[in-house]
């Protein structure tokens, strides 16, 4: 669960909402996204001089029991070639840093996309650094050995089918208190659109 009082920036839940959303458009293995509202927990002190405050938060569905790593490892194991694929394009696609993954211990160690913070080209990415960052590498820095050609193919086949109103009806879902305006939801999904074509063709070339 991240609020927008967290201790890192007020920006985590908003990229944490906006990334696991369009990962699930293109079928990348990310946990599903909730809004949670903690009225009920207002006045908490979840760190010695912070407290919860009233409002939305980012949360996602649990995957229980579970391991975070910073390494693609397993990639025979479960449908890992598969999952790892996602990877690579949801970090370049959306501008990925600080890569971390779950992985399941209870399941053959399936993995999953977690913790995008720092997507969207930093902690606190604004119009500009987005408007900047739209033609860099944001390749994901892991060995791509092994993972699915056919799931890249996919994969790259569903990032040029992307409409700009698929993006921008999923960036609007969040909260209207959050800390965010119009035009940097637009700026975001601007962003992602015109990243998608060359992503596409630069995915294509992780496999032989």
């Amino acid at each position: 669960m991240r609020a927008v009082n967290n201790l890192q920036s007020a920006r985590v839940p908003i990229t944490e909402q906006i990334v696991a959303r369009l990962g699930r458009l293109l079928g990348a293995a990310v946990c599903e996204p909730a809004l949670i509202r903690l009225d009920g927990l207002t006045g908490y002190e979840f760190r010695p001089g912070h407290f919860v405050e009233p409002g939305w938060a980012h949360g996602s569905a649990a995957v229980e029991p579970v391991l975070k790593t910073r390494t693609l490892n397993d990639r025979t194991a479960d449908d890992n070639r598969r999952r790892h694929a996602g990877f690579f394009v949801l970090h370049d696609w959306l501008a990925g840093s600080d890569a971390q993954w779950l992985y399941d211990t209870a399941a053959d160690h399936m993995y999953f996309s977690h913790d995008h913070g720092f997507y969207l080209t930093g902690l606190d990415w604004t119009t500009e650094s987005l408007t900047s960052g739209v033609a860099e590498d944001f390749s994901l820095a892991s060995d791509a050995t092994g993972i699915d050609p056919a799931e890249v193919e996919r994969l790259a086949h569903a990032l040029e089918a992307l409409a700009k109103e698929d993006l921008d009806a999923e960036i609007s879902k969040l909260p209207a208190s959050w800390p965010v305006t119009d035009e940097e939801l637009a700026a975001v999904a601007d962003f992602a659109d015109q990243r998608r074509a060359p992503v596409a063709a630069c995915v294509r070339t992780l496999v032989p």
